[in-house]
């Protein structure tokens, strides 16, 4: 099927660029297709401080090719012990800080300095409430005697919940949501959206697990049925507003993908755009797919659509893509929705 459709450039709410080698190597694929992206803090040292996410922002900028001079990241503090309120209010007030992340510790890369309960923080985020700071959540539970698949499901259930009706006004984005409970969770809550990612959208558990485990698929929250993927397609094809385009674009070098424990990520900033249209192409829903990409996002977190546009052809014939990225240190990356972009153009008009 040919296919072409003109969009506003897209936003990213919630990539991983690292630091180092490994940012100069992928920041190029994020500041090339997306406005604003919004970076998250869990670096190895994470970003708790106004000064530390001057500094990252910094080097990102740096990293950033000069061709891209509408690339804007977005930042945001690491929720610890380590973050102070008045810290937080002047950076946001600054216009420096736009959200503050809450990782669950040990749910994920570099997440030991997260909380044990969300509700443990319920003073900052009173504060946060009040002058309209966003949270946003990684929403997994870490207790070992709930399966897997579930953890997506318990962690709203036993603790975002608490939190929203203690704090209804609370502006909340459950990230990379996984699940129907993830779907259903913001429908039911008016200050609460979600980003999805490609691969949630675009892949199963089968595909992770089948015929063997794939560790290019592993990624937390982990990619969950197939009930579930259909789920978050069809409320996203929909082009409902609370549900926006966040790639959790993570990239690892093969050797701790493919090591004795798998980093969990999946590197998509090269071909996520791609990955998503085709999902809405499949769905005769392509209309919709401007209001995920570039316009729901930028809503709920303040903007307006970009003013420059893209434009995105689909043809028959299968272009010639690279499958994996190299940094400077030798380290490769594998590079996610190859299949799927190998049909699909990009371009700035």
């Amino acid at each position: 099927m040919d296919l072409t459709i003109q969009i506003p450039r897209p936003d990213d709410w919630h990539v991983h660029l690292r630091d180092g080698a490994m940012l100069d190597a992928v920041i190029g694929y994020t500041a090339n297709r997306f406005r604003y992206a919004m970076i998250m803090p869990n670096l190895t040292t994470p970003v708790s401080t106004v000064r530390q996410a001057e500094r990252y922002r910094e080097r990102i900028l740096r990293a950033a090719s000069e061709q891209t001079p509408d690339f804007q990241p977005l930042m945001t503090l690491y929720c610890s012990s380590e973050l102070d309120s008045s810290d937080l209010l002047f950076g946001y007030e600054a216009g420096i800080i736009k959200a503050v992340k809450y990782y669950p510790a040990g749910a994920t890369t570099n997440s030991s300095y997260g909380g044990n309960n969300i509700l443990d923080f319920i003073e900052l985020f009173e504060v946060m409430a009040e002058n309209n700071i966003p949270l946003l959540v990684h929403a997994e539970s870490t207790d070992p005697q709930i399966d897997l698949f579930d953890r997506e499901a318990a962690f709203l259930e036993g603790e975002l919940h608490p939190l929203c009706e203690q704090l209804p006004k609370l502006q909340v984005t459950v990230e990379h949501i996984s699940t129907r409970a993830g779907v259903d969770f913001v429908l039911n809550y008016p200050h609460v959206a979600a980003s999805v990612t490609p691969h949630h959208l675009s892949r199963n558990r089968s595909d992770l697990l089948t015929p063997e485990f794939h560790p290019d698929l592993f990624c937390k929250p982990i990619i969950n049925s197939e009930s579930d993927r259909k789920a978050i397609v069809d409320i996203v094809t929909t082009g409902n507003p609370s549900f926006f385009l966040g790639t959790d674009s993570a990239p690892h070098p093969i050797s701790e993908k493919y090591g004795e424990e798998a980093k969990a990520g999946i590197f998509n900033a090269a071909y996520g755009l791609e990955v998503v249209a085709e999902i809405f192409a499949e769905e005769e829903k392509l209309e919709n797919f401007p209001a995920f990409v570039s316009k729901n996002g930028a809503a709920f977190y303040g903007y307006e659509p970009s003013s420059s546009q893209l434009l995105l052809t689909r043809e028959q014939v299968e272009l010639d893509l690279a499958a994996m990225l190299s940094t400077s240190d030798g380290q490769q990356v594998v590079l996610f929705g190859l299949e799927e972009a190998s049909h699909w153009t990009v371009t700035a008009i």
